[in-house]
């Protein structure tokens, strides 16, 4: 899918041929709206590529067939071979599983030939007729080569994550074709599993590829928020102006508060935006760009209780039940201040509040951010505090010493002091309700 040194034409097709050619169904959900990008959908890209790749082996045999031409092709394969190598590391993909992966795609599509060519020889049945080889053929394999790079790129993490059988059976089922046998598709199988990004994306490699990778959870209004399918928020739209700046598509990956420190070190995203706060033991792991609003901890409850948890204290009583979603800022700071009231993990952010309104807790501890937007969703909601009890930065998270995050920062500058984030947390805010 990548390759060093990409014209103008070259880097159009790798920013948009896989939006455009990976499927329907891809296609079709970016363009009603932001989505997370689902992992199967990137895998069949890769692997459709590949099919698409075996489908002209016959045209390809029946030129050689009619010229009795040899079936290999050392030098060109070896050509081939070094180039996609070097492409692929241009793109930070492991050499060494890149070279496994295109090796097996040339001994598959060499078992391909072989039977049509056996066929005819034999008189079973004749060649089909071809496009030149040279003029269209041999192109039209190189466009496929030159996608194939960018949409391993951005299916790596989720070919890494999915169990060798699953993998399996989704590539063997759309590869299997005459000639091939169950031992290379399970070789394929286990290339693509290899593969791996080996280093955090550099700027070179994202305009190779073409593609913003955002993470974010879908569970943090007004930064992040799931509704239905589409994705929405202040940090949505951000990582969309950011993206059209930078000149490239952008993805929205899933992650989730417990796993997004693991999920960004796993190299799943390029950089992270969800309300995201910058805290000590992020930043010893990370790093964070400038932050673009400030915000604070502070309790929500029930309309009725609200002048019952005005203080700290208050809320940290026996018998007071004080729920929080786990693995984010949320949980760190229940936990460090609360001491003898009960803590309750409640697994869903989006549907914490509604177990404050039944009665099966009485109080969270949240941003101030996000009490303005429970607090206009629910009447029954109050704030219970004037001022929140910290004050922390909202920032974009990126791989520890990216140099993304100087572009980030630089970006943000404008936005910033054009007011534009405020405007755009405002009407987030609105939607929200």
């Amino acid at each position: 899918m990548m390759i060093a040194t990409p014209t103008s034409a070259l880097r159009k097709c790798c920013r948009y041929g896989w939006l455009l050619l990976g499927g329907v169904v891809l296609a079709g959900r970016l363009a009603a709206g932001p989505q997370f990008v689902s992992e199967t959908d990137l895998i069949d890209r890769v692997v459709a590529l590949i099919d698409r790749r075996l489908a002209l082996m016959p045209e390809v045999v029946a030129i050689k067939f009619q010229q009795q031409q040899p079936i290999a092709d050392p030098a060109r394969e070896n050509v081939v071979l070094d180039q996609s190598v070097a492409d692929a590391q241009a793109m930070n993909l492991d050499g060494v599983a890149a070279r496994a992966f295109f090796s097996v795609q040339i001994r598959l599509a060499r078992a391909v030939q072989a039977h049509c060519f056996e066929r005819w020889r034999t008189g079973a049945e004749p060649p089909p007729a071809a496009r030149d080889l040279v003029t269209v053929l041999r192109p039209a394999l190189d466009v496929l080569g030159r996608e194939l790079l960018p949409a391993v790129y951005l299916a790596s993490s989720a070919l890494a994550a999915r169990p060798i059988p699953t993998l399996h059976s989704q590539v063997a089922s759309r590869l299997r074709r005459p000639g091939t046998t169950e031992d290379l598709l399970a070789e394929l199988t286990r290339a693509l599993s290899a593969l791996r990004l080996t280093a955090a994306p550099t700027w070179a490699t994202l305009q190779r590829v073409g593609v913003l990778r955002v993470g974010t959870t879908g569970d943090y209004a007004p930064f992040s928020d799931d509704r239905g399918g589409e994705l929405r928020g202040l940090d949505i739209a951000l990582a969309q102006d950011l993206s059209k700046a930078w000149g490239v598509s952008v993805v929205f990956v899933r992650t989730s508060w417990p796993t997004l420190m693991d999920d960004l070190g796993q190299r799943r995203f390029d950089l992270a935006a969800s309300g995201i706060s910058i805290t000590a033991e992020r930043q010893r792991l990370a790093d964070f760009s400038a932050a673009y609003l400030f915000d604070g901890k502070t309790p929500i409850a029930r309309r009725a209780d609200a002048a019952r948890f005005s203080s700290l204290e208050a809320i940290d009583q026996p018998g007071v039940r004080v729920i929080v979603n786990p693995g984010g800022t949320n949980e760190r700071f229940t936990r460090e201040k609360i001491t003898r009231a009960t803590i309750v993990l409640h697994p869903d952010n989006r549907s914490i509040f509604q177990e404050i309104i039944a009665g099966r807790a009485d109080v969270m501890m949240t941003d101030g951010i996000e009490v303005r937007l429970q607090t206009r969703r629910y009447p029954e909601l109050a704030g219970t505090m004037a001022e929140p009890f910290t004050r922390a930065g909202k920032a974009i998270l990126l791989s520890p010493g990216s140099e993304l995050t100087a572009r980030v920062d630089a970006w943000l500058v404008q936005p910033v002091n054009r007011g534009q984030i405020a405007e755009r947390l405002e009407r987030a805010l609105a939607s929200g309700k």
